[in-house]
């Protein structure tokens, strides 16, 4: 019996660093297709040897999960946000918040092709009391990192495989350059793999789409969104009426309040809908 962690899976083969630090190929068990769970990675796994050859044989209970990018057990998601091609938009940003917030997955940013924009843009997110860097930084998102299991999240084009490459000298994962025709980044992210940090820790590259998918997404009550807004927290429970939805009741305490508010509203909304769709 082995123990040990999923960093890499293609095409139903997994990748597993073991306690001991071997490196394991291996399958996973059938059963897990019949209860409809899929190993992923990042996933604490126990192996056994079958026939000369280890499979996956238990998953440990995981502490988060996303359904896409499959990772799990991630202590935080680093943003990766460009200031230009491929432009910001900040309700896609907003709407990541809120599912690693959700999740318990610590949101952090990080600003690439650096301009005054980005620089207003991580003001907004500062404020709202998140951890932001920019790739001028990268000592201190090493330092950051280190000892944590993070993913590397966001749109296509905004510099995610070039960052990890800074951030792990010698990984030379291959880069894709912006389609200006289409004004976004080419996939060239195909897989999940965590890769070990120098100081200690995991990061994953991830394939570039606007937004993660968790099994509880659908399940967000949309009175609980507002609880995935950190700086609405002083405000909660100073509303004139109990059961305020915050979309501008008389006597609501979040009217207006702050440069997110209107992803606020627009998620609250996309939460409503999901209620009526589970």
């Amino acid at each position: 019996m082995m123990r040990g962690r999923i960093t890499a899976s293609v095409a139903g083969s997994y990748k597993v660093k073991c306690d001991d630090s071997q490196i394991i190929t291996c399958k996973a068990r059938g059963l897990f297709r019949l209860k409809k769970i899929s190993p992923c990675v990042g996933d604490y796994v126990t192996l056994t040897l079958e026939n000369a050859d280890y499979v996956i044989d238990e998953i440990a209970e995981r502490r988060n999960h996303l359904v896409r990018p499959p990772l799990a057990n991630l202590d935080c998601g680093v943003i990766v946000v460009s200031s230009c091609e491929p432009r910001p938009n900040t309700l896609v940003i907003d709407r990541l918040t809120v599912i690693l917030e959700n999740q318990a997955i610590e949101p952090v940013f990080v600003f690439t092709k650096l301009d005054k924009k980005a620089a207003d843009l991580a003001a907004v997110y500062e404020n709202a009391g998140f951890t932001c860097f920019d790739n001028t930084q990268i000592a201190q998102v090493r330092e950051y990192l280190a000892g944590k299991t993070s993913a590397l999240i966001g749109n296509s084009g905004v510099g995610k495989t070039t960052l990890l490459n800074t951030l792990i000298p010698g990984l030379e994962a291959a880069t894709g350059e912006i389609s200006r025709k289409l004004g976004r980044g080419r996939h060239t992210t195909r897989t999940v793999e965590l890769h070990e940090l120098g100081g200690g820790g995991f990061t994953a590259d991830t394939p570039g789409f606007s937004t993660v998918v968790t099994e509880a997404y659908g399940e967000i009550a949309p009175e609980d969104i507002a609880l995935y807004f950190r700086e609405f927290a002083p405000l909660i429970g100073k509303c004139k009426f109990g059961g305020c939805t915050h979309l501008g009741e008389d006597g609501c305490a979040f009217e207006s309040e702050g440069s997110r508010y209107e992803s606020y509203r627009a998620i609250y909304a996309e939460a409503k809908l999901a209620v009526t769709q589970y």
